[in-house]
């Protein structure tokens, strides 16, 4: 299923409403996030301010996504990651969104990175969605079956972000399988700049 992209126009609209600091800081997964001169600059308020307005500019998009991890968590998938095919396509940007969506359902939502995901592994009855910022899985070249096994250690389902210069491989899906962890789809990022998070949803 393909769904609507957030149009780019919004992300130059907003860089002419808001001017940006020269300065910009290094966002945990590589992405760099703009400082905004208006408002405090602690990364938190910028991310914040950033995740708020995509949410409101393209609501039904970021749902659709809400909506895909919600019925995997029904099928028993509770620790989904956010894995990308290189660094700064806006997986943290992408990861923070979504999980304010899923919050704004009433749903209970751990946002982790790959090094704290381990208390989270394992049999339980914690009704959370745990949604780990997962960095590369799918560097360029062929896919490694053993690096992939290692890096997505404790996942059991995932969304791939990939930016849209680079071609979509059927092959990420299958790979996934095979290690028996559930594609949940891709997510297609347009801008160079991984702040804009301009995206397509799962397809």
């Amino acid at each position: 299923m393909m769904l609507d992209t957030i149009d780019a126009a919004f992300v130059r609209r907003w860089r002419t409403a808001v001017p940006l600091a020269p300065v910009q800081r290094e966002a945990t997964a590589g992405a760099a996030v703009p400082v905004e001169p208006a408002l405090p600059t602690t990364p938190v308020a910028n991310e914040r301010t950033l995740v708020d307005r995509l949410l409101v500019e393209a609501a039904p998009q970021w749902q659709a996504i809400a909506d895909r991890i919600e019925a995997a968590r029904g099928r028993g998938r509770r620790i989904i990651a956010v894995a990308g095919c290189e660094r700064g396509e806006g997986r943290t940007t992408l990861v923070a969104a979504v999980a304010k969506a899923l919050r704004s359902r009433g749903r209970e939502v751990a946002v982790v990175e790959p090094e704290e995901l381990a208390p989270h592994v394992g049999p339980t009855h914690d009704k959370r969605i745990v949604l780990v910022d997962a960095g590369v899985w799918f560097p360029a070249g062929p896919i490694r079956r053993p690096r992939l096994l290692v890096v997505s250690h404790g996942c059991e389902a995932a969304i791939v972000v990939r930016r849209a210069r680079r071609p979509a491989a059927a092959a990420i899906e299958a790979a996934l399988e095979a290690i028996g962890i559930e594609p949940l789809g891709e997510v297609v990022t347009f801008a160079d700049d991984p702040a804009a998070a301009a995206v397509e949803p799962p397809t």
